[in-house]
């Protein structure tokens, strides 16, 4: 029996309707790798002042080593610190390059799948044959595309303000790691001026002790001194060599550079005046912090992969078709074929409820968030003014006060009126001073550095915050 025109103008239409969807898709879902780079450098470039780049060929990556050789070519400042860390590790190369994989995925995942051809021939008596065409597409795909593609774009913000907090988070660990290599290298050549002072000191001692114009007990007292300044400076050498290192790692260095690099001999000078938050301020940040954004977007994230589970929890899969079948002994049929499940053993609850505890779960993921930032942003803002203070009383009255005490106990001693084991103290407590200076100021740099990171949203590692021991403790003076 023939087949009516009608059906077959339907068959033309479903075999036209997966090309359409496949049209429809190249608009929808094209690959965001270069435009999510360039949104995270709209992001990170204001702070960190180099744009991000995916060193894909040599070309490229000679191109950022001879930028990072000229930047290396001189003392190397905090902001250069930055720069080449963001040129030249390929820690973060990784990171821009796993990140760009995973948004790639992101969008395969709103793309319709291809459509399926199917083929058959066989052979019927009578030497017959029987051959069947069929095009078919998934159905419920078609009808979650707009559910997917919007929670591609959902993801792929995820990715891009990842990659932001990541790059900011490498930035910052650059800065913290110059300041405290800095610092320590600015304490062990204190140090070293302190030991050659001290061996001078020590050597005089041990010839007046033998001239018989110094007892056992004062030699003993300055050798004691002397030995005690090396023993310190072996410490602080090695200290310089760990931070350095850790600089190193930081920044991506090979050996060579790491060889070649050169730090300034001292920090920076620390502002006159501080500079508070106002609440308002806080409040900006706040709702500017990557880590908050982050948890925002996984919450919306979260409730479109809940709405997508709960409109094919029943149902996964639909399969429809369009059917040719050809005789060579009859005339052709046309039709459809559709193929789906049946839910039977598993009716979906299990994925709803999942579904719906993980927005549960994300929703006060970002609740948490939010709170722990703002909390963050305060303490920052708190360690930051309080190191302020402190490197102030240390270099305007403890440093000064020190000095003063060993200028009168020289005097003193010349005159006979105290010992050497007074004046030995008086020496160790402006030593001593003037590391607490150095400390103190290293801890308001690094003070300052969690600050712009806690702005961020950008957690710097263990390495962010200052040092208790040195923020706060002070030189001991010894009374007599």
């Amino acid at each position: 029996m023939w087949n009516p025109p009608r059906p077959q103008v339907r068959l033309r239409a479903l075999r036209l309707a997966p090309l359409a969807a496949a049209a429809l898709l190249a608009a929808c879902a094209p690959l965001q790798t270069r435009q999510s780079l360039q949104a995270v450098n709209v992001i990170t470039q204001p702070h960190t002042g180099t744009p991000l780049h995916l060193q894909r060929d040599p070309a490229q990556q000679q191109d950022a080593q001879a930028r990072i050789d000229a930047l290396l070519s001189k003392p190397l400042t905090a902001d250069d610190a930055v720069r080449i860390a963001l040129l030249g590790s390929p820690a973060l190369q990784a990171l821009i390059a796993q990140v760009q994989a995973d948004s790639a995925d992101s969008t395969q995942s709103a793309r319709l799948t291809n459509p399926v051809f199917g083929f058959e021939r066989l052979l019927i008596g009578g030497g017959g044959v029987e051959i069947t065409r069929s095009l078919s597409f998934g159905l419920l795909d078609l009808l979650t595309l707009p559910t997917r593609s919007r929670l591609n774009d959902t993801q792929q913000t995820q990715l891009r303000l990842s990659l932001a907090r990541a790059v900011l988070r490498t930035a910052a660990q650059a800065r913290l790691g110059w300041v405290r290599a800095v610092a320590a290298q600015q304490t062990a050549a204190y140090d070293r001026d302190v030991v050659e002072a001290a061996k001078a000191t020590a050597i005089l001692a041990d010839r007046m002790q033998q001239a018989g114009n110094f007892t056992k007990l004062d030699a003993a007292q300055q050798g004691l001194f002397a030995a005690d300044s090396q023993l310190r400076l072996r410490r602080a050498e090695l200290a310089a060599t760990q931070s350095r290192e850790a600089l190193v790692q930081v920044l991506g260095l090979s050996a060579e550079q790491a060889a070649r690099l050169a730090l300034p001999t001292q920090l920076s000078e620390v502002p006159k005046q501080p500079s508070a938050a106002a609440p308002m301020a806080l409040q900006t940040a706040l709702d500017q912090r990557l880590d908050v954004q982050l948890a925002r977007a996984d919450y919306t994230a979260t409730a479109q992969a809940a709405g997508l589970a709960r409109a094919t929890s029943l149902i996964e899969h639909v399969e429809l078709g369009g059917v040719r079948k050809t005789y060579s002994d009859a005339p052709p049929q046309n039709g459809f074929d559709l193929s789906l499940p049946l839910p039977l053993f598993d009716l979906g609850d299990a994925r709803r409820s999942a579904a719906a505890d993980r927005v549960l779960a994300a929703r006060n993921r970002a609740i948490a968030t939010a709170r722990r930032a703002a909390s963050q942003l305060r303490e920052a803002d708190a360690l930051r003014g309080s190191a302020w203070q402190q490197q102030r009383l240390s270099r305007e009255q403890i440093v000064p006060l020190a000095q003063t005490v060993l200028d009168e106990s020289q005097l003193r001693y010349n005159g006979m009126l105290i010992g050497t084991f007074q004046l030995v103290a008086a020496a160790q407590t402006q030593v001593q001073a003037v590391r607490e200076a150095i400390s103190a100021q290293r801890n308001y740099w690094l003070a300052d550095a969690a600050w712009q990171a806690a702005q961020l949203g950008v957690d710097a590692g263990p390495g962010a915050l200052p040092d208790s021991a040195s923020a706060n403790a002070a030189p001991a003076v010894t009374s007599h």
